[in-house]
């Protein structure tokens, strides 16, 4: 498992995996993509845009959100979704990373924000690294 939806009363929960940090957050820009434009990232052939993304935080699971966050807020913005990543610096409290993205027309779900809410980035007992992120839509 990559990804999974999980049901969740209001909003929409993503549950998340990754064998390494890095994995977690690359599942994670995934999960949030498909859940912009379902199956956009795998049909993209080229790249229309590139952008640097730097983000600083106290905490793994603090990291993860604000960077989920910041790579939404381009979304909007540039109008492209970022399906490549390229981390040029990753740590448990900083990464750095380019970007590169497509643009698109339309969402299929318009995500408003990324909550703190039930996140908790923690290693389950296969070793993994996991959390669950709630998406306000």
């Amino acid at each position: 498992m990559i990804y999974e939806y999980v049901p969740h009363t209001a909003d929409l929960a993503l549950k998340v995996e990754g064998y390494t940090l890095k994995e977690l957050f690359v599942n994670s820009l995934k999960g949030m993509n498909n859940i912009l434009k379902s199956g956009f990232c795998d049909e993209v052939k080229r790249f229309d845009s590139q952008m640097t993304i730097e983000v600083s935080s106290e905490s793994k699971t603090e990291l993860l959100i604000n960077f989920l966050s910041d790579v939404l807020a381009l979304t909007n913005i540039q109008k492209s979704i970022f399906c490549g990543i390229y981390f040029s610096y990753f740590s448990e409290t900083r990464v750095v990373a380019q970007l590169f993205g497509t643009w698109f027309c339309c969402f299929d779900e318009d995500i408003k924000g990324i909550t703190y809410h039930e996140a908790h980035v923690s290693r389950n007992k296969n070793g993994k690294f996991e959390t669950c992120i709630i998406f306000d839509v």
